[in-house]
Formats: C-alpha cells, structure tokens, sequence
C-alpha cells in the first residue's frame, strides 16, 4: 500500500478548495481583455463629512484599485468617474466600566460613471453603508490610530465595490449602444442590401446571422413576413454581432467612408464595451440610410 505524504495531501485540499471558492461558486477572474474600457479618469471626488482628507484617502485607494483590476487612470480618458463621500461616523458599540471597548466606522457615498463624449451619467454605488469595526480598550492615541487602520478597510473595500460594478454592470449600463426598433431608419432597403450580399459588409452581416433569419429575410423580399415581425430579429442579430468581436475588416470595409471617430478607434484595437461602440459606428457607417446614428439617438433621449 502507497504511503500517503501528507504534505502533498494538504496541498492538493488546498487546490480543490480554491477551485471550488472560484469556480465552483459563480466566481469569474477578471482579465485586462474583459474589462469595458482599460483607461478612467478621476473626477472630483467631495468630500460632505467633517472627516478631514477622507477624499484623499480614497483617491489614492481607488486608484490602488483600479491598477489592480487593470484600469489605467488618465485625466482625458472618456470615462470619468465622480462622487461625493456623505457619510463618515465612529459609533461606540460596547462599553466597559463607562469606556468604549468596541467601536464601528461607517461611511456612505454616491458615485457616477460619466461618458464624457455624451455627456450621459450612469450611477455605480449610491448611499450603500461601508462598515468596518475594531476592538480597544487603552489609550486615546491607540483608539485613533485604530480608527485610521479600519477607515483605510473601509475606503479600500468602497473603492474594491465602486470597480467591481464598473467592470462588471458597465455594459448594460451603456446598453444605448445597441441599436433599438426605431433605429431602423429604412428597414426594407436595410433587408435589401442584407439579403442581395452584393457588398463585404452586408455578406459579413448576413453570414453571422442563424439560418432562421436568414430564411425570414428571404420571406420578407417574397413579401411573406410582415415589418412587425421582422423587425425585432433583425435588431437582436445586429447587437449580438456588435457584442462579439470586431466586425472591422481592411478589405471588408474599403468601399466605406469611415469617420476620424472611428479611424482613431480602429487604431486603438478596442476591447469591452468600447469595441462594441465601434461596432455601432461600423455598421452605422456601412448603412447610413437604413440606420440612425448614436449621436442622434442620444440626442433624442436628452429632449
């Protein structure tokens, strides 16, 4: 019988452990290749408490933060993040022989993601309490120097909450990328040029869609399938295309007259949610009749 090394057992718990805490729990990684964008700015970030330099602090733990995650802070990023701290109070929560032994530091702030390029403000954290506790019973100075240990706790596990939502809810946060029904500015020309392929976008297009739309597209030339029905599974297959990887293409896209918006981002080989945003304008571009573009859309919401 094989003598177990006990060593190599532990070890091998130690694995399974961590296995099941990521990936058997829903846990993902976080990699630079999925985040929405790889550069943030830094806004004002105030400070409403009367706890002096708190904005400091927390700036220099969100920007801890953000390295970590793989973000890039650079103050002309398109991106920029802003906030207020509203709340900071160190509550006593157990005493002894009329002293405080046990304390709780509670902060609260509201954060938003800005697109600076549409002015659009999408809030991240808003007055969700980030508490910290601590145990002491001695001297003053051992109390405050305590409380500066479990606020940095605090900052880092706001800052740590204000990423997470970022890397992960920003997408369908900024889901006004995707093309919507009225988007659809000609609908039957857009089905035309779809269903004839007669130019490399339109080919590349109708190649990435299922065979069941397809054959509706067929249909409706034959005028078998009415607007309403069409419609709909036509947006859905674009803004699955949009979403995947990117359409951009040298040859693909020669016949087109692309915008310096969308040279400059082809240029910067985009991943996340900013490829899909080149997504948009490729094929906004490639069907400038048929199709609304993003300005516009935005436009219309504002009013």
């Amino acid at each position: 019988m094989k003598k177990i090394n006990i060593k190599e057992f532990f070890s091998c718990l130690l694995l399974t452990a961590y296995c099941l805490l990521f990936f058997g729990c829903g846990y993902t990684i976080q990699t630079k290749a999925n985040l929405p964008f790889d550069t943030i700015a830094v806004g004002k970030l105030e400070n409403k408490t009367f706890e002096p330099k708190l904005q400091d602090r927390f700036s220099r733990s969100l920007a801890e933060t953000f390295a970590e995650y793989g973000f890039r802070v650079n103050s002309s990023a398109r991106y920029r993040l802003e906030g207020e701290i509203t709340r900071f109070e160190l509550e006593p929560l157990v005493e002894q022989n009329l002293v405080a032994t046990q304390y709780k530091v509670v902060i609260k702030a509201n954060f938003r993601l800005i697109d600076t390029a549409s002015g659009r403000s999408i809030p991240l954290v808003a007055e969700s309490p980030f508490i910290t506790y601590f145990s002491s019973a001695e001297r003053l100075e051992n109390v405050l120097a305590q409380k500066e240990l479990s606020t940095a706790g605090a900052l880092k596990n706001l800052s740590q909450e204000v990423v997470r939502v970022i890397s992960y809810n920003t997408p369908k946060n900024f889901a006004y990328l995707l093309l919507t029904a009225s988007d659809i500015k000609d609908l039957e020309r857009l089905i035309f040029k779809l269903h004839k392929s007669e130019d490399p976008v339109s080919l590349y297009l109708l190649g990435q869609m299922s065979p069941s739309t397809r054959q509706m597209l067929h249909e409706y030339a034959e005028s078998k399938v009415p607007q309403d029905k069409i419609k709909p599974v036509l947006v859905e297959e674009l803004n699955t295309v949009m979403q995947g990887i990117s359409i951009f293409d040298e040859k693909r896209f020669a016949h087109i007259t692309l915008t310096e918006e969308t040279k400059k981002l082809i240029k910067q080989n985009p991943s996340g949610l900013e490829r899909m945003r080149l997504n948009r304008l490729l094929i906004e571009e490639a069907y400038p009749d048929e199709i609304e573009k993003l300005h516009k859309t935005a436009e219309k919401e504002k009013r």
